[in-house]
Protein backbone atom coordinates (compact mmCIF):
# COMPACT_ATOMS: atom_id res chain seq x y z
CA UNK A 1 0.00 0.00 0.00
CA UNK A 2 1.55 3.39 -1.07
CA UNK A 3 1.15 6.64 1.27
CA UNK A 4 -1.89 8.22 -1.12
CA UNK A 5 -3.72 4.89 -0.24
CA UNK A 6 -2.98 5.11 3.61
CA UNK A 7 -3.74 8.75 3.62
CA UNK A 8 -7.25 8.15 1.77
CA UNK A 9 -7.70 5.23 4.33
CA UNK A 10 -7.16 7.24 6.88
CA UNK A 11 -9.30 10.57 5.82
CA UNK A 12 -12.03 7.21 5.58
CA UNK A 13 -11.61 6.24 8.65
CA UNK A 14 -11.99 9.74 10.34
CA UNK A 15 -15.09 10.15 8.29
CA UNK A 16 -16.81 7.54 9.32
CA UNK A 17 -16.19 7.97 12.55
CA UNK A 18 -17.47 11.59 12.40
CA UNK A 19 -20.32 10.18 10.75
CA UNK A 20 -21.22 7.75 13.75
CA UNK A 21 -20.54 10.25 16.36
CA UNK A 22 -23.00 12.56 15.03
CA UNK A 23 -25.95 9.76 14.54
CA UNK A 24 -25.51 8.15 17.32
CA UNK A 25 -27.11 10.34 19.78
CA UNK A 26 -29.65 11.02 17.35
CA UNK A 27 -30.71 7.24 17.26
CA UNK A 28 -29.67 7.47 21.21
CA UNK A 29 -32.98 9.40 21.91
CA UNK A 30 -35.30 8.08 19.15
CA UNK A 31 -34.64 4.72 20.70
CA UNK A 32 -35.42 5.95 24.41
CA UNK A 33 -38.27 4.18 25.74
CA UNK A 34 -41.42 5.49 26.35
CA UNK A 35 -41.29 5.54 29.96
CA UNK A 36 -38.66 8.58 29.69
CA UNK A 37 -41.34 10.95 28.68
CA UNK A 38 -43.85 10.03 30.93
CA UNK A 39 -40.60 9.78 33.76
CA UNK A 40 -39.86 13.75 32.50
CA UNK A 41 -43.46 14.82 33.79
CA UNK A 42 -45.57 15.26 30.52
CA UNK A 43 -49.11 14.51 30.39
CA UNK A 44 -49.92 11.25 29.75
CA UNK A 45 -50.55 11.42 25.48
CA UNK A 46 -48.46 13.79 25.10
CA UNK A 47 -44.92 12.87 23.57
CA UNK A 48 -46.35 9.64 22.17
CA UNK A 49 -47.68 7.91 19.59
CA UNK A 50 -51.07 6.59 20.07
CA UNK A 51 -52.13 4.90 16.38
CA UNK A 52 -50.91 2.17 15.11
CA UNK A 53 -47.86 0.12 15.80
CA UNK A 54 -46.79 -1.15 12.84
CA UNK A 55 -47.21 1.46 10.31
CA UNK A 56 -43.93 3.27 8.67
CA UNK A 57 -46.20 6.27 7.58
CA UNK A 58 -47.28 6.49 10.59
CA UNK A 59 -43.86 6.37 12.31
CA UNK A 60 -42.63 8.78 9.80
CA UNK A 61 -45.32 11.39 10.89
CA UNK A 62 -44.77 10.55 14.72
CA UNK A 63 -40.91 11.21 14.13
CA UNK A 64 -41.99 14.47 11.94
CA UNK A 65 -43.97 15.28 15.17
CA UNK A 66 -41.56 14.47 17.68
CA UNK A 67 -43.36 11.69 19.03
CA UNK A 68 -42.26 8.48 20.69
CA UNK A 69 -43.42 5.76 18.15
CA UNK A 70 -42.93 1.81 18.49
CA UNK A 71 -41.50 1.21 14.90
CA UNK A 72 -38.76 4.16 15.14
CA UNK A 73 -37.99 2.75 18.72
CA UNK A 74 -36.99 -0.76 17.14
CA UNK A 75 -35.85 0.70 14.09
CA UNK A 76 -33.52 3.16 15.98
CA UNK A 77 -32.26 0.46 18.75
CA UNK A 78 -31.40 -1.61 15.85
CA UNK A 79 -29.25 1.39 14.07
CA UNK A 80 -27.65 2.11 17.63
CA UNK A 81 -26.59 -1.98 17.40
CA UNK A 82 -25.10 -1.45 13.70
CA UNK A 83 -23.07 1.51 14.81
CA UNK A 84 -21.37 -0.40 17.82
CA UNK A 85 -20.78 -3.63 15.38
CA UNK A 86 -19.18 -0.65 12.66
CA UNK A 87 -17.33 0.87 15.69
CA UNK A 88 -15.83 -1.72 16.43
CA UNK A 89 -14.64 -2.82 13.00
CA UNK A 90 -13.20 0.50 12.39
CA UNK A 91 -11.67 0.17 16.15
CA UNK A 92 -10.06 -3.57 14.82
CA UNK A 93 -8.85 -2.61 11.17
CA UNK A 94 -7.37 1.11 12.70
CA UNK A 95 -4.38 -0.88 14.64
CA UNK A 96 -4.22 -3.55 11.57
CA UNK A 97 -1.60 -1.82 9.39
CA UNK A 98 -2.01 -4.46 6.18
CA UNK A 99 1.52 -3.86 4.73
CA UNK A 100 2.67 -3.91 8.28
CA UNK A 101 4.57 -7.37 9.07
CA UNK A 102 2.93 -10.25 9.43
CA UNK A 103 0.98 -8.97 6.71
CA UNK A 104 0.05 -12.06 4.01
CA UNK A 105 2.18 -12.42 0.61
CA UNK A 106 0.07 -11.73 -2.03
CA UNK A 107 -0.29 -14.79 -4.36
CA UNK A 108 -0.56 -15.28 -8.32
CA UNK A 109 -4.36 -14.71 -7.91
CA UNK A 110 -3.30 -11.44 -6.22
CA UNK A 111 -1.61 -9.75 -8.77
CA UNK A 112 1.69 -10.62 -7.56
CA UNK A 113 4.17 -13.66 -8.10
CA UNK A 114 6.87 -13.50 -10.22
CA UNK A 115 7.32 -10.30 -11.65
CA UNK A 116 8.08 -9.61 -15.42
CA UNK A 117 11.00 -7.15 -16.21
CA UNK A 118 9.26 -4.61 -17.11
CA UNK A 119 7.62 -4.02 -13.72
CA UNK A 120 4.81 -5.95 -13.98
CA UNK A 121 2.74 -9.64 -12.44
CA UNK A 122 3.48 -12.34 -14.71
CA UNK A 123 0.72 -14.08 -15.78
CA UNK A 124 1.38 -17.93 -16.27
CA UNK A 125 -1.31 -19.47 -19.22
CA UNK A 126 -3.24 -22.24 -18.34
CA UNK A 127 -4.88 -24.83 -20.68
CA UNK A 128 -8.40 -25.74 -20.12
CA UNK A 129 -9.92 -29.09 -21.15
CA UNK A 130 -13.94 -29.14 -21.27
CA UNK A 131 -15.27 -32.53 -21.08
CA UNK A 132 -18.95 -33.03 -22.82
Amino acid sequence: MNDDHAQLLAELRALAETALDRLEPILQRAAAPHAAADAAGTAAGTGQWSGCTWCPVCALAALIRGEQHDLVTLLAGQASVLIAVLRQILDEHTDHDPSGPGAPEPGPGDGGGTPEPDGGPAFEPITVTVKR
